[in-house]
C-alpha cells in the first residue's frame, strides 16, 4: 500500500447463501449479519417471587472515525471483512501473501479472477481478522482459512482484465463476530457515489514491499472517458478498451492509490442505515501505476455480477 494506500495495478496482477437472487434477499442477508453481530439481547426483572422477565435488544452498532484524506492505517475491528489471500506449500511452510479479498457471507469470499491463479501458485488458504502481520499485541483475531475450491467468472480471459472477479469457498464456515463478518453486497448502482474506501496490505510504493499494517485511503469516481483514454495503448491487457458496464474508474488528484498486492480487495461505501457496514460495490483489478496523481485505477463493479455471484453461492 502506497502512504495514502496507493494500490494501481500497474497492467500486470497485483497480486451467504442467498438462493435465487434477488435484491430482497440480498438486503436480508446483510440485516441478518449485522443483527448476528452487533445486538445483543438483555434479560432482566425485579428480584421478586414470580417477577416477570422482560428483556430488550442493545444495537452496538456505531460508527468508527470518518474516514481522513490519505492512506492511514486502520483501526481495529473497522474492517472485519477484509481478507487477505495467499498460497502455503504445506502445513509447516510459511506462506506466500499476494493479494486480497471481501468476506461476503460465511463461506465465500469475493476477488478478483486473476488473483485465483497467479504466478506464486493457486490460491489456498485466506486470512480473517487479521490488522499488522508484524505483531501479535495489536487488537486483532487472525485466523487462517484453507480453501476448498474457487470459481473465476467464466468470461475472464488471462491476460484480459474484464470481468475480473471469482469467488472462493472455504473449508469451514467463519463464525461472525467483531473481528471477522461479512461486508453487504451492492443494493443499487454505485456510480452515484462520488468517493469510495479502498483497504489493503499492499505495497506503499513502487518496488516497496507489501504493507505489514492494513491501510485505508479515500478515492473518487473519475468520468469514464478518463480511463478510456488511458486504456488506448492497453491493447493485450483492454483490446477493447475501458468497458463502462463492468468496470469504474477511481483515483485520486493526489498520491493516494492501490498497488501491487491490493488486487481482489473491495472499494467499499458506507451502509446508509448501519453506520457499522459497509457495502463491496467493487473489486480492486488493474491501473496504470502506484500513486500517480491524476491517474486512476480498474475496478470490477460488483452490482453486475449480482446474479453470477448468488447462482454461483447457491450451486457450489
Amino acid at each position: 500500500m502506497w502512504t495514502p494506500l496507493q494500490f494501481s495495478l500497474l497492467i500486470i496482477p497485483l497480486a451467504c447463501v442467498f438462493g435465487q437472487h434477488s435484491d430482497m434477499d440480498i438486503v436480508m442477508s446483510c440485516t441478518r449479519y449485522k443483527k448476528s453481530v452487533f445486538e445483543e439481547t438483555i434479560s432482566y426483572g425485579f428480584l421478586l417471587p414470580g417477577a416477570p422477565i422482560e428483556s430488550r435488544v442493545i444495537d452496538n452498532c456505531r460508527s468508527y472515525t470518518p474516514l481522513i484524506v490519505g492512506g492511514h492505517p486502520a483501526q481495529p475491528r473497522e474492517f472485519p471483512h477484509t481478507a487477505r489471500l495467499g498460497r502455503r506449500q504445506d502445513l509447516f511452510s510459511r506462506t506466500d501473501w499476494f493479494c486480497g479479498g471481501v468476506l461476503i457471507s460465511e463461506r465465500f469470499v469475493l476477488t478478483a479472477a486473476h488473483c485465483l491463479e497467479s504466478e506464486k501458485g493457486e490460491v489456498n488458504v485466506v486470512r480473517l481478522g487479521e490488522l499488522d502481520f508484524d505483531t501479535y499485541e495489536d487488537d486483532a483475531a487472525p485466523r487462517d482459512y484453507i480453501v476448498s475450491g474457487y470459481v473465476i467468472h467464466p468470461g475472464y480471459e488471462d491476460p484480459q482484465y474484464y470481468h475480473d472477479i471469482g469467488l472462493i469457498k472455504l473449508m469451514e464456515d467463519v463464525i461472525f463476530d467483531l473481528y471477522k463478518h461479512p461486508a453487504c453486497l451492492p443494493f443499487q448502482d454505485e456510480r452515484s457515489s462520488d468517493s469510495f474506501i479502498a483497504v489493503g496490505w499492499g505495497s506503499t510504493g513502487p518496488a516497496l514491499k507489501p504493507s505489514a499494517k492494513l491501510l485505508k485511503v479515500k478515492l473518487e469516481q473519475y468520468r469514464d472517458g478518463v480511463c478510456k483514454k488511458l486504456l488506448t495503448r492497453q491493447l493485450e491487457e483492454f483490446p477493447r478498451g475501458f468497458d463502462a458496464s463492468n468496470q469504474i474508474c477511481v483515483g485520486s488528484e493526489m498520491a493516494r492509490d492501490t498497488c501491487n498486492g491490493d488486487s481482489g480487495g473491495p472499494l467499499l461505501i458506507y451502509h446508509q442505515k448501519y453506520p457499522c457496514m459497509y457495502h463491496v460495490v467493487a473489486i480492486t483489478s488493474a491501473g496504470l501505476s502506484c500513486g500517480t496523481p491524476g491517474i486512476p485505477g480498474i475496478y470490477t463493479r460488483v452490482y453486475p455480477y449480482l446474479n453470477w455471484i448468488t447462482r454461483t453461492i447457491a450451486k457450489f
